[in-house]
């Protein structure tokens, strides 16, 4: 999967759709579990979509963590979400999630090591 500078798109319209919370197209790199890479596709305050190369059972609860880079820092942002939808796309799947918690931050560039 080909990693791309980090992508940020905020709508000026709403599409008419049955989802509660507004979605937001963000091209942002990610990892489930303990390393399985993807791409963000959009986020809302409930769930996200991702591309993945590996597929997940609808129904799966997943660990992510977001990297999203702000003033030149990294903060991981951490969840575990329910996977609700998976579609065959090219080069891999689109996961739709439901977030189970809520994102985590763990401020820039990681948790800080002990005694720091």
């Amino acid at each position: 999967m080909a990693t791309s500078e980090p992508r940020v798109v905020v709508p000026l319209g709403r599409l008419q759709e049955k989802r509660g919370a507004e979605r937001f197209e963000m091209e942002l790199p990610m990892t489930v579990g303990q390393g399985q890479a993807g791409i963000t596709r959009d986020v809302s305050v409930s769930g996200l979509s991702f591309t993945s190369r590996q597929p997940y059972a609808v129904g799966e609860r997943i660990d992510l963590t977001v990297e999203y880079l702000l003033d030149g820092h990294n903060y991981p942002l951490r969840c575990e979400a329910v996977v609700v939808r998976c579609a065959a796309c090219a080069g891999g799947f689109t996961i739709g999630a439901r977030l189970a918690t809520a994102f985590i931050d763990e401020g820039p560039d990681g948790p800080e090591e002990p005694g720091a």
